[in-house]
């Protein structure tokens, strides 16, 4: 008697797997998508808690700014001169709103002194992934809220 598989019968399996691993992958891509907007997101969200809190700790300004001129090459949260975050450029498929990055300043005091604004983290490539929008207002509290009508250029609706 003779142990294994025959050849027919590791082909079946292969063609299985194949069939199952067909069907999974376009939401294996959407999952993926989704994973890399939120990430952007929360990122920039814990980037503006942290430059809140240092601000009130140091009694001093805190300030959010871009790398580059847009939010999607990174950013730093700054103290003075002292760089305490520095984010890395988001993956390519993460899209921003607005285009030009405005640096936003948190007083001593914990409040936005300047560079209050929503910022819009999109794929544009997939609509059927959900923006995501952080909201930063005058009181320097960030706010997250996800988009629900599929159209992340108008905001967060």
């Amino acid at each position: 008697m003779q142990r294994g598989f025959t050849i027919v019968e590791l082909m079946v399996v292969v063609a299985v797997v194949a069939v199952l691993a067909s069907l999974a992958a376009p939401g294996m891509r959407d999952l993926i998508a989704s994973s890399h907007v939120r990430t952007a997101s929360s990122d920039f969200y814990g980037a503006l808690i942290a430059a809140r809190s240092e601000s009130i700790k140091r009694r001093s300004n805190a300030v959010v700014a871009p790398i580059g001129a847009t939010w999607d090459t990174g950013w730093t949260v700054k103290v003075g001169t002292n760089t305490f975050q520095q984010v890395d450029p988001l993956p390519p498929d993460v899209s921003v709103l607005p285009a030009t990055g405005t640096a936003i300043t948190y007083a001593s005091n914990g409040r936005v002194s300047s560079g209050a604004q929503t910022v819009i983290f999109y794929n544009a490539a997939l609509p059927t992934v959900r923006a995501r929008c952080v909201s930063i207002g005058t009181n320097g509290l960030p706010n997250v809220r996800t988009d629900y009508n599929g159209i992340a250029t108008d905001g967060c609706n």
